[in-house]
């Protein structure tokens, strides 16, 4: 707190506090040398958007004090359109001191009043005295407003990447990587932010189908060539994976992976499900499946994986695997969904006896918990299912499912043209306007003719697409998912 030096302020803080004591006898009045902000508050803010006029509650709005910087400002800010010019606020300070607004030009101050309205489009110095006049604390305010629209979603064209055939996206270590069919041999390529790619320098062993056969987990990157699968951590060192697999089948495909397992097709159809472990002593083990479900309704082409963390329940994932399959003569996407606990006392134990007891050469535990995935059923009400998109992608984006594709198999749906989004996990799907595809201005024009795609969703909650046939590389984002990830 400074102390005053000028006596006309000292003066003013007298006055005013006679003013406020006048009804009160000396015995009542406590004089304080405190002098600071303990809340702040706005009132009811206008917001002009494409010419209409609308009001939000800007006491919704939390202001931050910091007593040591002493400033104060809305970490989350106004939408875009707010009127800062005429906004009136609320100050509560400490111990009856007393809160004043210096001129925006700084040549005079006058005494706040909440019904007195100030312009925000600068920040605004308030000058609180303490209530003896012993001295007095200057803030700065600042009153943030969005300059996007929260509701916009933007996209941007990156550095295009060497034409491929076909093509998979994954995020691992902070990285976008991408692995494809360049002219019958699967070359992969990454970046960290778009502006350029590097080529990766993949094992002996990948072949033209590697591409397909590619997936990661929190801490490695898994590879199929041929029967064998290697693993890495750094794209630089790789190993074999020898994991076994407990009924004697092999792997024939892998399909998709989250932050603690990989998932597989075995060579007899059989879902498999691997946790991601220690490098030798890993096993696949076939999965479960609730009521009367089973292989038949798992899907055939264009699988997808997403995942993420359940609400209210600590090392707990809900996974969702879906693509498309074709049933009497229709396509229909099909959704399977696994709720995953990963804690000491769920999975962990469990697979670790169900292994042991395995490789031993018996099978007592009851472990069909750890390996359940429940198909979300929708053959009796086909309303709002999931499309069946060529290239079906499922993304968990802004707490929510998103899905979208290519070329729908009934020829009805343009490819890459919409988004679809899920908000009870995976059951109904409906089309979505609030996102949209890149623009086509003239100059940025997004080709939505690509052979095939593919999609991942980096740190920063940016949506990539990346195209095969065309080396289109986009990135975009929805603005209010986008700042909400920096809250």
């Amino acid at each position: 707190m400074k102390q005053i030096k000028t006596t006309y302020l000292l003066l003013a803080i007298l006055l005013g506090s006679l003013a406020a004591c006048s009804k009160m006898s000396d015995s009542d009045v406590t004089l304080y040398d405190d002098a600071a902000i303990t809340s702040f508050t706005l009132g009811t803010v206008n917001r002009y958007v494409d010419g209409y006029k609308s009001t939000i509650k800007g006491s919704e709005y939390r202001f931050n004090i910091d007593q040591n910087s002493h400033t104060i400002y809305n970490a989350d800010s106004l939408p875009k359109g707010s009127d800062v010019t005429h906004i009136v606020c609320g100050v509560t300070t400490y111990n009856n001191s007393m809160a004043y607004v210096v001129s925006k030009d700084g040549t005079y101050m006058n005494y706040h009043s909440s019904a007195d309205s100030l312009d925000f489009t600068t920040p605004r110095t308030f000058r609180v005295f303490s209530s003896n006049g012993s001295g007095y604390t200057d803030y700065t305010v600042k009153v943030n407003v969005h300059k996007e629209d929260p509701d916009s979603f933007v996209w941007k064209k990156m550095a295009d990447i060497p034409v491929m055939n076909d093509l998979c996206a994954i995020k691992f270590n902070d990285r976008i990587y991408v692995f494809g069919n360049e002219g019958g041999t699967t070359k992969a390529y990454t970046t960290e932010d778009g502006s350029a790619w590097t080529a990766v320098t993949l094992p002996a062993m990948a072949d033209a189908d590697t591409w397909q056969n590619t997936v990661a987990t929190i801490d490695s990157l898994y590879i199929m060539g041929g029967t064998k699968i290697y693993r890495t951590h750094d794209l630089v060192t790789w190993d074999e994976d020898k994991s076994i697999v407990l009924d004697g089948t092999k792997i024939d495909q892998l399909i998709g992976a989250s932050d603690q397992e990989i998932y597989g097709i075995s060579n007899n159809g059989m879902l498999m499900t691997k946790y991601r472990g220690n490098l030798d002593m890993g096993s696949w083990i076939p999965a479960d499946f609730e009521s009367d479900f089973n292989t038949e309704d798992l899907p055939t082409e264009d699988f997808t994986f997403t995942y993420y963390p359940m609400a209210y329940a600590d090392s707990t994932d809900y996974v969702v695997m879906a693509g498309t399959k074709q049933t009497d003569g229709v396509w229909h996407g099909h959704t399977w969904r696994r709720i995953v606990d990963y804690s000491e006392q769920g999975i962990l134990s469990e697979l670790k006896k169900l292994i042991e007891e395995a490789m031993s050469g018996s099978e007592t535990v009851s472990s069909s918990w750890i390996r359940q995935w429940t198909y979300i059923d929708r053959s009796s009400n086909r309303l709002y299912e999931l499309p069946a998109l060529h290239d079906l992608q499922v993304i968990y984006y802004g707490g929510e499912l998103l899905a979208f594709g290519g070329r729908s198999y009934d020829n009805f749906i343009e490819p890459l043209t919409a988004f679809w989004r899920s908000r009870d996990n995976g059951i109904t799907w409906k089309q979505d306007v609030e996102y949209s595809m890149p623009p086509i201005d003239g100059t940025t024009k997004f080709n939505n003719a690509a052979t095939s795609f593919s999609t991942v969703v980096d740190d920063a909650e940016n949506i990539w697409i990346v195209c095969a046939g065309t080396g289109e590389v986009w990135r975009g984002q929805l603005n209010k998912v986008a700042w909400d990830q920096y809250k």
